[in-house]
């Protein structure tokens, strides 16, 4: 309840009008992403949309082919064969000052995780982690365009994930973003 009481008192903060309707509603975006604990790399696909313009709906599908690799620790002797999917979904607060072609923004909300690991320590066996959390986001972008329809920018989003009653997963991941906006 703070948080959604923050959201809609912080456009008052920065001065930002809602009345207006000039700004470009919806986005695609695609782009790299790196786990930073992992030290692996995947993608990211997003669509969000904009109702008010400082407010953001976002849903999304983050994958990381295999985090584990081929470790050194544990039972494993060859590649983990693991995949590792996050599924955010949320809100954002977005800040665009003036006229300039730099949008920021933050928020959070909610995630799902699941990470299967075809490799497990018992032959031909399959394990699969799942579950639901919380996902917190940070990003920026540019124009390239006058318009702002192209953009690329930088997304920073960190996941708590609970997968057992004792056991919470926590991944950062962080990369560039190319993104297109319509209305």
């Amino acid at each position: 309840m703070r948080y959604s009481i923050l959201l809609l008192c912080l456009p008052a903060c920065f001065g930002q009008t809602i009345a207006t309707d000039d700004y470009l509603r919806n986005d695609l975006s695609a782009g790299f992403r790196y786990e930073v604990v992992g030290d692996s790399p995947g993608y990211g696909l997003r669509y969000s949309h904009r109702p008010l313009r400082w407010l953001e709906f976002e849903a999304g599908l983050d994958q990381i082919p295999r985090p584990i690799g081929a470790s050194e620790c544990c039972e494993y002797v060859t590649n983990a064969n693991d995949e590792l999917f996050l599924v955010p979904f949320g809100a954002r607060y977005v800040f665009e000052p003036g006229e300039q072609r730099i949008r920021l923004s933050v928020g959070g909300g909610g995630a799902y995780m699941n990470h299967t690991i075809g490799n497990n320590v018992f032959p031909n066996s399959h394990l699969d982690i799942s579950g639901w959390g919380d996902q917190f986001v940070a990003a920026g972008d540019y124009g390239l365009t006058r318009s702002g329809r192209f953009r690329v920018g930088v997304t920073g989003r960190y996941y708590y994930i609970r997968v057992g009653p004792y056991q919470t997963g926590r991944i950062f991941t962080v990369g560039p973003d190319f993104t297109y906006s319509f209305r």
